[in-house]
């Protein structure tokens, strides 16, 4: 066990910095968990909001839609002058404009769904993206009817019923309760968690593996009676146990600021959603150290890829705000799948949660830690035979 004592000293040598590290980003992280929070619970006070309606349709199927809209909101009924309504969404006389087309009934009936309904919006506003889920709420309630086999009117009637229902819990209780559940501090730890995992095993992790690449210490190794399999074996065991320490301090640190939420249903699948960061850091850091970079480059490599990932993929910025091409590109890293599960665990997401969706998604973030595995055995085996 040569190597995993020399491990063990190596990860001692580098135990200041990642105890350093430890402190500030737990304390960022619960900073910004309890601010975000408090920012939440403001942004969600006011459920109604002034939206101007442009109904070229006039039919049943648009009217349902209004009513839809008008138990949560007040509507404005408009004339289409595209002056006249830029110039009161500028000056927030109106939050939010919908364009019911004229041939929408008809288009809705033979199962269209696209560019059924135009807006015109305020750019960078919460409130619209939330207009827009209660509208398509609506459609796809009617939809559901129609293809159950009623008739329009049967369909338009049981939506109404339905969304009526849906309306009144909303303004009573959906937006507090997300509050109190989707919008908590402890949602926002295990949001803001993957970035700080990574940063600390980056930081911490690959320094130490990188120690086993310089040229002396690599021909000390490869000339004793260690083979390359125990090497790695040793290796592979010492970064498990420094990694599971850096995650079981985070557990235990959200343990004792969130108490038993922590394991409740939502906590355990945050849980196990949240292990996965860790081998997907080992994996990562493997990669980096296999190239024996200075502390510089690993510093830099280190903000590149974790605030990279970041902002592509939902950590800093939620992915309802991100655009269609830029989420096209995020489902090519691993920690979007992670925010997407995260999401549906808190209700935060147009999906709703389901066991299946779940290992779905947890499937896929291990099929990218075995990508990046297979590339830093590859790379490692590489190294070795130059």
């Amino acid at each position: 066990m040569q190597v995993f004592k020399a491990f063990l000293k190596s990860s001692l040598k580098f135990l200041p910095q990642t105890a350093l590290y430890f402190i500030i980003f737990t304390s960022i992280s619960i900073f910004i968990s309890f601010s975000a929070k408090d920012s939440g619970n403001k942004g969600f006070r006011t459920v109604e909001l002034n939206i101007g309606v442009i109904d070229q349709d006039s039919s049943s199927a648009s009217l349902c839609l209004k009513n839809y809209l008008g138990a949560m909101h007040q509507l404005i009924p408009l004339k289409y002058d595209q002056n006249i309504l830029l110039d009161r969404l500028f000056y927030r006389d109106i939050d939010y404009i919908l364009v019911i087309p004229k041939d929408f009934e008809h288009r809705l009936l033979n199962g269209e769904e696209e560019d059924l309904f135009e807006t015109i919006q305020i750019p960078g506003v919460y409130s619209s993206i939330f207009i827009d889920d209660q509208i398509n709420t609506c459609l796809k309630t009617i939809r559901l009817y129609l293809f159950g086999g009623c008739s329009l009117d049967e369909a338009l009637a049981n939506a109404a019923e339905e969304l009526q229902a849906a309306s009144n819990q909303v303004s009573v209780l959906t937006f507090e309760e997300k509050i109190s559940s989707s919008m908590t501090g402890f949602y926002y730890f295990f949001q803001f968690l993957p970035y700080v995992m990574l940063s600390m095993i980056l930081h911490g992790l690959t320094p130490i593996l990188n120690t086993f690449w310089e040229t002396n210490l690599s021909k000390r190794i490869s000339c004793s009676s260690t083979s390359l399999i125990s090497q790695n074996l040793q290796l592979a065991f010492g970064s498990i146990l420094y990694c599971l320490g850096i995650w079981g301090l985070f557990i235990l640190t959200a343990r004792i600021v969130y108490g038993a939420e922590l394991f409740s249903p939502t906590g355990q699948f945050c849980i196990i959603n949240n292990f996965l960061v860790m081998p997907l850091a080992i994996a990562i850091s493997l990669i980096i150290s296999c190239f024996a970079p200075t502390s510089n480059i690993i510093n830099m490599l280190n903000n590149i890829i974790t605030l990279g990932m970041s902002f592509l993929c939902g950590i800093f910025v939620p992915q309802q705000l991100l655009g269609d091409n830029l989420l096209s590109v995020s489902k090519f890293l691993p920690l979007y799948w992670y925010i997407k599960n995260h999401n549906m665990i808190f209700g935060y997401s147009d999906e709703t949660f389901l066991q299946e969706t779940f290992w779905k998604y947890a499937g896929i973030q291990l099929l990218f830690i075995a990508a990046l595995f297979s590339i830093a055995l590859v790379t490692s085996k590489l190294k070795r035979t130059r």
